[in-house]
C-alpha cells in the first residue's frame, strides 16, 4: 500500500509539473531545482528525480552538464513537426476502436462553449489554455488504442505550450472564435455518433495552427528571444 501511494503521489506531482510548465508557469529557460521541488511537495529527493527524468523523457525538461535542469525551448520548426504527426494521429484515431459512448461528453462540450463565449469579453490566456487541455482530455478519451493514446499524449503536452505565445501574436478574439466553433462542430458530430468526423475536424483545425506556424516562420518571427540571461530564472 505505502509504494501505490508514493507511485500516487508521484503520478500527481508530475502532472502539476506538466501543468506549469504548459501554462507558462515555468517557461522555456527555467532552471528546475530539484532539491527544492522536493521539499515544496514534501517528498524525498528520489522520486522527486523520477518525476524529473519522466518530464525529461517526455521533452519538457532537459538536464544539461554545468546548467541543471532546464525547460526546454520552442522551436517553431520542430512545433510544426509535432503538428504534422498530430494531424496523422487523428487519421489513426479515425481508424481504431472507439471507446463507450459518454453522454456527459455532451455537456461538457457545451460547458466548454459557454467558457469560450466569456472569454470573448474578458481574454483570458490562462482560460484558453485550460480549455485546450479540457479538450484534449476528451479527445484523448474517444479511442481504446493505448499506444494512439500515449502518444498523442506526449505530443500534445509538448505544443501545448505554444498556444500561449501564439496569443501575443495574434488577434484573441479570433483564436476564441475559431475554438468555440470547433468545440461547437465536434459537439455535433459527436452527438450523431460519428467518431471519425469528429476527429476529421480536430484534424482541420491542427491544420490551421500548422499555417499560422508557416506565417509566423515567414516573417522571421520567433516565439522566445534566444539566450539564458532573458529566459532563464531560477525556481523558488
Amino acid at each position: 500500500m505505502k509504494d501505490n501511494e508514493q507511485r500516487m503521489t508521484k503520478s500527481h506531482i508530475y502532472l502539476e509539473m506538466r501543468r506549469r510548465i504548459c501554462l507558462l508557469d515555468y517557461q522555456p529557460g527555467t532552471r528546475l531545482n530539484e532539491r527544492e521541488l522536493a521539499a515544496e511537495f514534501g517528498i524525498s529527493r528520489t522520486p522527486m528525480r523520477d518525476v524529473l527524468q519522466k518530464l525529461e523523457h517526455n521533452g519538457l525538461i532537459s538536464s544539461q552538464h554545468g546548467h541543471g535542469t532546464i525547460v526546454t525551448s520552442i522551436d517553431l520548426k520542430y512545433m510544426r513537426d509535432i503538428y504534422l504527426v498530430r494531424m496523422r494521429l487523428m487519421d489513426a484515431m479515425g481508424d481504431s476502436t472507439p471507446a463507450p459512448r459518454n453522454p456527459d461528453i455532451l455537456d461538457e462540450m457545451r460547458g466548454l462553449e459557454a467558457r469560450c463565449d466569456s472569454m470573448l469579453h474578458d481574454h483570458d490566456k490562462r482560460e484558453f489554455a485550460r480549455v485546450l487541455l479540457r479538450l484534449h482530455k476528451i479527445l484523448h478519451g474517444l479511442t481504446t488504442n493505448a499506444v494512439l493514446k500515449d502518444i498523442n499524449d506526449t505530443l500534445f503536452y509538448q505544443s501545448a505550450r505554444f498556444w500561449f505565445l501564439l496569443l501575443d501574436r495574434v488577434d484573441m478574439r479570433v483564436q476564441v472564435e475559431d475554438l468555440r466553433d470547433e468545440i461547437r462542430m465536434l459537439r455535433r458530430s459527436l452527438e450523431i455518433g460519428d467518431v471519425k468526423l469528429t476527429v476529421s475536424i480536430h484534424k482541420t483545425y491542427l491544420r490551421v495552427v500548422v499555417s499560422r506556424l508557416d506565417a509566423i516562420q515567414e516573417e522571421g518571427g520567433t516565439l522566445f528571444e534566444s539566450g539564458p540571461s532573458k529566459t532563464e530564472k531560477e525556481t523558488t
